[in-house]
């Protein structure tokens, strides 16, 4: 399990990396995100945002063939928690709570012309299919963070 582990958690950091500082047409428009944050508030952000993945993927390196203590366990279900919940702050409760109007027009701005799935509420930000697919991958990863605290 803490293969499987490991390697979702490396995924999930290079997801946080690079998902604003690259274009994927259809699915990742970080020319879009930079054009609306700046380049230099990206990078700066993209930087802060890997702090706390890059410290959970070197823990999971570092304890792969080793006994996990639980204060390594209790950082990754807070990491994955905290992940897990600015998701849902950022992408599910404007959805489908509404969002300030500025909001409303950075996330058009940002995520246009990418895939979504879920349908329109109003004119009320949607996730896209990308950070779907990010979003289902967090909580797999809390869920996999729990399993290794109850099983190691």
């Amino acid at each position: 399990m803490i293969a499987i582990f490991t390697a979702l958690l490396l995924l999930q950091f290079l997801i946080v990396a690079l998902h604003d500082l690259v274009d994927i047409p259809g699915w990742i428009t970080g020319s879009q995100v930079q054009a609306v944050m700046g380049k230099r508030k990206t990078v700066l952000a993209t930087i802060a945002n890997c702090v706390f993945p890059g410290i959970a993927v070197v823990l999971a390196v570092l304890f792969w063939k080793r006994p996990v203590p639980h204060s390594v366990t209790n950082y990754w279900i807070i990491y994955c928690g905290v992940a897990c919940l600015s998701a849902i702050g950022m992408w599910y409760v404007p959805y489908f709570r509404g969002a300030p109007e500025k909001l409303k027009r950075e996330y058009e701005q940002m995520y246009a012309g990418t895939r979504t799935l879920l349908p329109p509420r109003g004119d009320n930000p949607r996730p896209n299919l990308f950070h779907m697919g990010i979003h289902a991958l967090f909580v797999v990863n809390l869920c996999l963070a729990f399993a290794l605290r109850v099983w190691s």
